[in-house]
């Protein structure tokens, strides 16, 4: 079916634009142009156009037939810049088929294919005798997601119900029943359904979902008040996708701050960028968004997911950064399109540090003396790379004394952190000999132990010498 129908779309622009009968008075800036087909299926299960069925467009009050191809195409000109139109289709032999497109001015649109069904019973068109409304079935919606308002998206889905009595048959209009509509569960945006309720018309009524200004799913009813049930249908869902990229929230982080970078090729960290609309929901997910690096290599591009996120590996590798004692720094860039129409680009970056080899220790004071006093005695050191930088996170750094008692950064596990100063790169800790040491000698080791993929191991002596009391 699918092969055939993209072969009679494949029909020249001049058949379609013949049979439609376009009126040549009309700006094409304001006319909507829509097309479609109509097919059946023979005996050996193969799908056929259907010649001369009648399409009626019932709100607009526009009517056409299909040539024999099956197609059809008419125009006009709505009276707003948006508008919708359904169409009933039907010929002698067939029962009556329905569908719906919601249109903007200046646009051409193609309406889903449309089965027409062959009634056997009854040549009128119109369907077979039916009992009363006992089942309502879900015949669309048309599309599967929709944007939020105002996105200059498709911010409208389309729903067909199908009311049937016991033997499945589509209830005629002497048993007709006033269908309501009801949004069971949504993300509470000012989402509603219009209309709200429907009169059956050949057992069909039909309303439209129109989204509001959050997204998120929502869970769509019909059902049939009588004086003995309530008759409801199985809830239809559909998806409220969020609006175009905006530039406020729009944002990238990278997992780790700190690699060493300088130290190992092929160290892997996860990019991420965070992609929201301007009303801070989601993008649609599949939005596609772009990441380059001045520094190292990046994957070039992802697709967000149901909350927005996009992301990507970058692996620490050449070029390294030229002047590392300047900056040891690389960018990594994401960008993405806010507007496909005027190709407005959307871009935020991240810094991250390539950080080199462990450099030495450098302890202040370097040597110490004590006595029986208990004075304190403190001690400032830096642990950093070469370059001044930060260690890599889960770095080790222990600080233990041969004798005495030690207070302060003693036992330290390293955060994830890019800048230096206090508690990133600089440290201090106190020794205290207490009332009654009697050793002549203490020393003070500080041990860097880096992991696998990390700056590399360091360590360092203090050493600290008993002396007779100032005031024995």
């Amino acid at each position: 079916m699918k092969s055939y129908l993209k072969n009679i779309l494949a029909i020249s622009l001049f058949s379609i634009l013949a049979f439609s009968g376009c009126d040549s008075g009309t700006s094409s800036e304001d006319l909507v142009i829509i097309n479609g087909v109509v097919y059946t299926y023979d005996a050996d299960k193969n799908a056929i156009p259907v010649e001369n069925a009648l399409v009626s467009a019932t709100n607009i009050y526009k009517q056409t037939l299909t040539n024999q191809y099956g197609e059809f195409s008419f125009e006009f000109e709505p009276e707003t810049d948006t508008a919708y139109v359904s169409l009933s289709i039907t010929k002698t032999g067939y029962l009556r088929a329905r569908s719906s497109v919601s249109v903007k001015k200046g646009l051409t649109f193609q309406v889903p294919e449309i089965e027409l069904l062959k009634d056997e019973e009854d040549t009128s068109g119109d369907g077979t005798v039916s009992g009363d409304a006992a089942h309502i079935e879900v015949v669309t919606p048309n599309e599967d997601h929709i944007y939020v308002y105002s996105s200059g998206l498709q911010e409208t889905a389309g729903f067909w119900f199908k009311i049937t009595d016991s033997e499945g048959i589509p209830v005629d209009n002497d048993h007709a029943e006033t269908v309501h509509f009801n949004i069971l569960h949504g993300p509470d945006g000012g989402e509603y359904l219009y209309p709200q309720e429907a009169v059956t018309v050949d057992g069909y009524v039909y309303t439209t979902l129109n989204s509001g200004t959050i997204s998120g799913p929502v869970q769509i009813e019909a059902y049939i008040e009588t004086d003995s049930k309530i008759i409801r249908s199985t809830p239809s869902r559909v998806a409220i996708y969020g609006g175009l990229p905006d530039d406020n929230h729009f944002s990238v982080a990278i997992e780790k701050v700190n690699i060493a970078g300088q130290v190992h090729f092929g160290i892997l960290d996860n990019v991420t960028a965070f992609v929201g609309d301007k009303y801070s929901n989601p993008v649609a997910p599949g939005t596609v968004v772009y990441f380059s690096t001045d520094y190292g290599i990046v994957q070039g591009a992802a697709v967000t997911d149901e909350m927005g996120r996009a992301t990507v590996s970058y692996m620490s590798a050449a070029p390294l950064p030229p002047n590392p004692a300047a900056s040891s720094f690389a960018k990594v860039t994401a960008w993405t399109y806010g507007d496909t129409l005027t190709n407005l680009t959307l871009s935020s970056d991240v810094s991250l540090l390539l950080s080199s080899v462990t450099d030495a220790i450098q302890v202040t004071p370097s040597s110490f003396e004590y006595d029986n006093s208990n004075r304190a005695q403190t001690f400032d050191f830096i642990v950093s790379d070469i370059y001044g930088n930060p260690v890599v996170s889960n770095t080790a750094i222990s600080v233990k004394a041969t004798a005495g008692e030690l207070y302060g950064d003693t036992d330290i596990k390293m955060l994830d952190t890019r800048y230096p100063g206090p508690g990133s790169t600089d440290f201090s800790f106190a020794w205290a000999p207490g009332d009654s040491l009697e050793a002549p000698q203490v020393y003070i080791s500080i041990t860097v132990t880096t992991p696998a993929e990390g700056n590399g191991y360091r360590s360092t002596t203090v050493g600290g010498v008993k002396v007779a009391d100032e005031n024995p």
